[in-house]
């Protein structure tokens, strides 16, 4: 079984929607990414009003190292510290603190090159990434992996190097997390400005519409249920057309 609800807070003065899942297989349920610290009490009330609580998760699964991923983490720990945390085996090392992560290391390495005007954004982002609480990984996935007998891990590299997605075969449904956002109806690739390999991400998505899923639940964006493999091509297609025409550009 699968729920997703939305999250709809204004951070920072800008307003984020999240659309995070639970899973529930063999009588455990796992949420799927817990968000910002900021938006821990809206999941709480999503919970509840799903008819769950928050001591009945048995863990977190974390798709990848963003603070709008595994921000809310502590808070989760915090009122449960019994939860476990997993997540793809590449992202341990930064989910558990023993390395930066990899959106901390980008934001670092580009704060010389920004206008002046964006600098003081850019330093109140690395501060908040450097916030985060960091916790022990209690289990880590391989491409590939079989979970709770149901759900087959798939390794979707592009927006950062481990990030995973989630296969239930059983109902053909794709938990795509940010290998893929729903904008105006159609897909995309997440913040592909910010994406940290973007030849990586469109393999991802090669990979994903050879799952041929019936429904995809996107982190950013919701659920997709129509027209999955003509939209999966189109987005394919926008950017081959978009790296024809600037090879075309460079070599003129």
């Amino acid at each position: 079984m699968i729920k997703t609800f939305e999250i709809e807070k204004v951070i920072n003065g800008e307003k984020v929607i999240l659309f995070p899942s639970l899973l529930h297989c063999r009588g455990k349920l796992y949420l799927i990414d817990c968000g910002y610290e900021e938006t821990f009490e809206n999941y709480l009330e999503e919970l509840n009003r799903q008819n769950f609580s928050i001591h009945q998760i048995e863990g977190i699964i974390i798709s990848h190292d963003d603070i709008d991923h595994l921000g809310g983490l502590g808070k989760f720990k915090d009122c449960k510290p019994s939860i476990r945390v997993l997540c793809g085996a590449l992202e341990e090392p930064s989910v558990a603190g023993r390395v930066k992560s990899e959106r901390l290391v980008q934001a670092e390495n580009s704060l010389e090159s920004l206008p002046a005007e964006h600098k003081n954004w850019a330093i109140g982002f690395i501060d908040s990434l450097k916030s985060i609480q960091r916790f022990e990984v209690n289990k880590t996935f391989d491409d590939g992996e079989v979970f709770e007998e149901e759900v087959q891990i798939v390794h979707t590299p592009g927006h950062t190097k481990g990030h995973i997605s989630l296969f239930i075969k059983g109902s053909k449904t794709l938990i795509a997390n940010d290998a893929l956002v729903i904008d105006k109806g159609e897909f995309e690739i997440a913040n592909p400005a910010f994406t940290l390999d973007l030849d990586a991400a469109l393999a991802s998505v090669q990979k994903i519409k050879k799952l041929k899923a019936k429904k995809i639940i996107c982190y950013h964006g919701g659920i997709m249920e129509k027209g999955i493999e003509a939209k999966l091509d189109s987005l394919l297609s926008r950017y081959h057309q978009h790296e024809t025409r600037t090879i075309l550009n460079h070599s003129a």
